[in-house]
Order: structure tokens, then sequence, then C-alpha cells
């Protein structure tokens, strides 16, 4: 076998320091072990942990004037409960009179109707020269102011429009009411109705019925409430037509 070299042959013992040798001989002599450097290591050093502490409260001590006070109003506010917001209070109330039927109306509004309008007075009744009608209902005889407590009689096929029913005219600011009978308007096949225009019994009252008369049909409402506008002036009055 190959010797090792020399520079990794061990050292013999016997080369130890003289003092070295002593030293260890009195250790061992009186028991106790003795320590090696190298293996006794050193506890390690654990640092306190650092102590916890609140925030620290803002002083307006330390902070002048304007300042402070904002200071001091942003930590109020941080540390202020939220505030509890009342629901609000539902809406009530009354109608008021005449609510849907407009001008004044006190009531819900009638149902809309296009019509053809034509216009009769006594002259021109049956009997001629007479008052008289079919369906007294408000009146005993053909007349009328306007208004809805005393509507002025119309005529018309009772068969579209039953006696007693009301109508209001906006044209003329008057309510009118089916009282009589319209041979004419009986199976004309559009719905029509003749307006009452007085109880004259002059020629000229034609002139007038002319006048009032539209070119076209006209939106009436039947069944209208009480208090549309009103205009209680006569149709026709000593040969003096409302139109003219």
């Amino acid at each position: 076998m190959r010797p090792l070299p020399r520079s990794l042959r061990s050292a013999p013992a016997f080369r130890l320091g003289a003092p070295c040798l002593l030293l260890s001989l009195l250790l061992a002599a009186c028991g106790a072990p003795v320590p090696d450097a190298a293996l006794v290591a050193p506890a390690p050093t654990v640092a306190a942990p650092a102590p916890t502490t609140a925030p620290a409260v803002p002083s307006a001590d330390l902070v002048p004037g304007a300042a402070a006070n904002v200071l001091r109003s942003a930590y109020e506010a941080s540390t202020r409960p939220p505030a509890t917001t009342a629901a609000p209070a539902p809406v009530t109330g009354t109608r008021s009179p005449g609510a849907g039927g407009g001008q004044g109306a006190t009531g819900p509004a009638g149902r809309s109707m296009s019509a053809k309008i034509t216009f009769y007075a006594a002259y021109d009744n049956d009997p001629a020269g007479s008052t008289q009608i079919a369906y007294p209902s408000v009146h005993s005889e053909a007349g009328g102011t306007g208004t809805f407590a005393d509507p002025v009689t119309m005529a018309s096929d009772a068969d579209q429009i039953a006696p007693g029913t009301r109508i209001y005219y906006p044209p003329l600011r008057k309510y009118f009411v089916m009282e009589d009978q319209c041979a004419s308007c009986l199976g004309s096949g559009s719905f029509w109705i003749d307006l009452y225009t007085g109880g004259a019994t002059d020629a000229g009252v034609e002139d007038c019925e002319a006048a009032l008369t539209p070119g076209g049909n006209v939106t009436i409402e039947i069944d209208p409430p009480a208090g549309r506008a009103v205009d209680t002036t006569p149709l026709y009055s000593n040969g003096r037509c409302i139109a003219g």
C-alpha cells in the first residue's frame, strides 16, 4: 500500500505544547469536563416585542390656529356613529273639487263623441210655432238657459241617445238635454243632434240657425259633470243672433 503523503499524516500527540498538556491533565484529575469552545454556542438573543400603543388622539395644543380646529373636526367625524335618516312620510292629499273634469267641474269628465250639429226653433218645430217636445225630462216644453241645472232642449234619435241625457257643447258653452225627437236624425247613420235655438217664431231665426251650424262634426261631451263654463245668453232673441 502506498503510504500517505507526509502532509496528510497525523502529527504525534507528544508534539502538543507542554502547557496545554499539563492543563488537560489537571482538569481530568479534578473530574471537570473540558469545555470545547467550538461546541458551546452562545444563546440566541431574542428582541423584546415593541409595546403596542393606541393611536394618538390629535391634540389641538400641538397645532395652533385654524389647523387645530380642522384636525379636531376630522377626528370627531371619524369617531362619530353614522346618523340615522328617517324614512320620508307618505304623501297624502285630498282631491280638489272638480279634479279630472277641468274648468271647475265637480266630477269626472264625460264621454267624448263626434256629432253632426244642426239647430231648430219654435218657428220650424212640429207642429210649427210650438214648443212641444216628445220626451219631457227637465222641462215640460222646449226651453232652458244652458246651465247644468237648466239645460237647453235638444232633439235626436232616441235609439242613439236616451231621453234625459245631458251633453255639453263647448262652442256655445252650454249644457243641453235630450227631450225631443229629430225626424231628420232618424236612420241617418250618423250621430246627429238638433239643438234648440229658442221660442222665436219669426223667419229671421232660420238665418241664425244657419249661422250657428258648423261646417263639420263637432266633439261634444256626453254625461258631463256640473261646473263647465257656461254662457246663458239666448241664442236668438228679439231678432238678434248670438252668432252675429
